[in-house]
């Protein structure tokens, strides 16, 4: 799929509203794939595609995941938040044709997972820093993000997980394996 594919379907999908978001993501995955020497095509694409789904029914999001076998549904169900982006992963493979390392960004661009590729690290981090987010520490972690994808991803996983943990909302298991994955590296000296 090329990028102008991944806009057009985004642009028919989205509303647009959500086509802006899409498109700041976009544009934040190139940068942030030229700036670590990955495929800034392949980033813009998935990045395009990373809400595609955001605006599906819950049902209809519920029914993908659940016949998917890369998502473990059950324990997703608590996390209704993170359904378009399982969804979105599931439809970006079965019905755009996107490869596995695309639909894996779509699909863990919210929590993040162990083992997680750039592409997935890149549209992680892009849909945090993107031109039209404001988060506190979104600065912050943008600096760190043209330095080190794996810090950067760390970083935004820890304030997530602190932002849910106080307004006790439940926490996608893939956050924290994602989150434990970066740290068990750094400490054992693989960064």
């Amino acid at each position: 799929m090329t990028v102008a594919e991944a806009k057009e379907i985004a642009e028919k999908t989205l509303s647009a509203e959500r086509f802006r978001h899409t498109e700041c993501v976009a544009e934040a995955a190139k940068s942030l794939a030229g700036q670590h020497g990955e495929n800034s095509e392949k980033a813009e694409t998935a990045g395009y595609l990373h809400d595609i789904a955001k605006e599906f029914c819950s049902d209809d999001l519920l029914q993908m995941i659940e016949r998917s076998d890369i998502i473990n549904s059950d324990e997703i169900r608590l996390c209704p938040s993170v359904w378009h982006a399982y969804g979105g992963g599931v439809y970006a493979a079965e019905t755009l044709g996107a490869d596995e390392d695309t639909a894996n960004a779509v699909a863990y661009h919210t929590t993040g997972r162990s083992g997680m590729s750039n592409l997935e690290k890149i549209v992680f981090i892009a849909d945090y820093i993107s031109r039209d987010r404001d988060f506190d520490n979104k600065e912050k972690i943008r600096d760190l993000a043209f330095e080190s994808l794996e810090l950067a991803t760390a970083g935004i996983i820890e304030s997530q997980i602190t932002h849910l943990m106080k307004h006790r909302r439940f926490i996608d298991l893939n956050a924290v394996r994602a989150f434990n994955d970066i740290i068990g590296a750094e400490k054992a000296g693989e960064m």
